[in-house]
C-alpha cells in the first residue's frame, strides 16, 4: 500500500486551530478549502478570503483562547473553547466538516449577547 493515511477530521480541525492560536495564519489558511463554506451567527464571508481576514482579526484582538472540549471522526469535528476579547468572553462551539485532509465547512455556534451590546454601545 502506497501513500498516506487519510487524515481524520479533528486532527485537521486541531492543525487549523493550533496554528490560528500561534498566529501561523499560512499554515492555517492551508488547511482551508478554496471553496470553503462558512457559516457563523453575525457575519456572513463569500470567500476563504474574507473569512481568513475576519479570522486573523478576531485572532490578534483576543486575550486569551481556553480549550474546553474536541470531539471528531473521519469527517467530523467539534471544538468548544472561550475566547477572550476586548468586550467580553465568548463561548464558541466551532463545527468543521472535512474532505481530502481540507476543511470544506465551518460553523460557529455562539451567544451573540456580547456582540450586540458591544454593536449597541459603539
Amino acid at each position: 500500500m502506497t501513500g498516506s493515511p487519510p487524515v481524520g477530521a479533528l486532527a485537521v480541525a486541531r492543525g487549523y486551530h493550533e496554528a490560528w492560536l500561534r498566529r501561523d495564519y499560512q499554515a492555517a489558511w492551508q488547511l482551508l478549502a478554496e471553496d470553503l463554506a462558512i457559516e457563523v451567527p453575525v457575519n456572513s464571508y463569500g470567500s476563504k478570503a474574507a473569512f481568513a481576514e475576519a479570522a486573523q482579526r478576531t485572532r490578534e484582538m483576543a486575550a486569551a483562547v481556553r480549550p474546553l472540549a474536541e470531539f471528531g471522526n473521519d469527517v467530523e469535528a467539534v471544538l468548544l473553547y472561550d475566547l477572550a476579547l476586548p468586550i467580553g468572553d465568548l463561548r464558541i462551539a466551532e463545527y468543521f466538516r472535512v474532505s481530502g485532509g481540507c476543511i470544506t465547512q465551518i460553523t460557529h455556534i455562539h451567544d451573540t449577547a456580547a456582540l450586540r451590546a458591544a454593536a449597541a454601545g459603539a
